[in-house]
């Protein structure tokens, strides 16, 4: 069936990045213009939302929230969630449009043309090899929360070799969230790894569809410091996983039945 499927599969995958950077490319001028300044950088978040509804949109990607999500207030958070897919980052934008949000991402992404002009100038580059890198981005982070900005941090650290099954949290995101006094958003991203599967480049599954997420409670950490960093990795990791091994099982059920 794989085999049957494949042209098609590799045809969308083509499709899908002709889409977008050609979507970037004719918005790269406006980009450019504004984050000349500092003050626009709400306007480039505002038009990120948009550019990605288009380009979800261009390649028939849907979203649909599996349960209510929670009313979130003004504050800023530490945002978490799960990492299957470079559709992951295109979808956050849709799911929270109206909570301004920056990215801490790989410094590899610098290496990428048209979208290092965000990892330069806005969202925040970190090369986990060079410790001075990784302190310079929390001080960014810390910096930008205070003013106003919420962190999107995948604590898998990566896409994971088996997704959709978790990669063990690494403790950056907790840690910041516990010195800056500011909740834990976790979201579970269910099904990207089937719409867009990361690897191999051009043969991984791809296909339209659409994405499932759930955006859970915010976990509070007021009061919180460092001996409560582990029980707090814990508890968000339970809460993204949670749901996602029970939608992977009753799929597998599904396929068995």
């Amino acid at each position: 069936m794989r085999i049957l499927a494949m042209p098609f599969i590799i045809l969308y995958r083509i499709y899908f990045a002709a889409v977008f950077f050609t979507v970037l490319l004719v918005l790269y001028p406006v980009f450019w213009f504004l984050l000349l300044k500092r003050e626009n950088y709400e306007r480039v978040f505002q038009l990120k939302v948009m550019t990605s509804r288009i380009i979800l949109t261009l390649d028939f990607i849907g979203l649909r929230h599996v349960q209510k999500p929670p009313i979130l207030d003004d504050t800023p958070y530490v945002i978490c969630a799960n990492h299957a897919s470079y559709l992951d980052i295109i979808l956050m934008y849709r799911i929270l449009p109206k909570k301004r949000f920056l990215f801490i991402g790989k410094a590899e992404l610098l290496k990428w043309p048209i979208i290092n002009i965000f990892f330069k100038k806005v969202d925040i580059a970190v090369n986990r090899e060079k410790r001075s890198s990784g302190m310079r981005s929390i001080i960014r982070a810390k910096q930008e929360i205070q003013n106003g900005w919420s962190i999107v941090i995948f604590p898998e650290g990566g896409i994971p070799i088996n997704a959709p099954k978790l990669d063990h949290f690494k403790n950056g995101a907790f840690k910041l969230a516990i010195d800056e006094q500011i909740p834990v958003l976790p979201i579970t991203i269910i099904n990207n790894w089937k719409l867009f599967n990361t690897d191999p480049l051009l043969t991984g599954m791809a296909r339209p569809g659409i994405a499932r997420v759930i955006v859970h409670e915010p976990i509070p950490t007021e009061g919180m410091n460092k001996k409560d960093l582990i029980p707090l990795r814990q508890r968000t990791f339970e809460t993204i996983n949670e749901p996602l091994v029970a939608y992977n099982k009753a799929l597998q059920d599904e396929n068995n039945g």
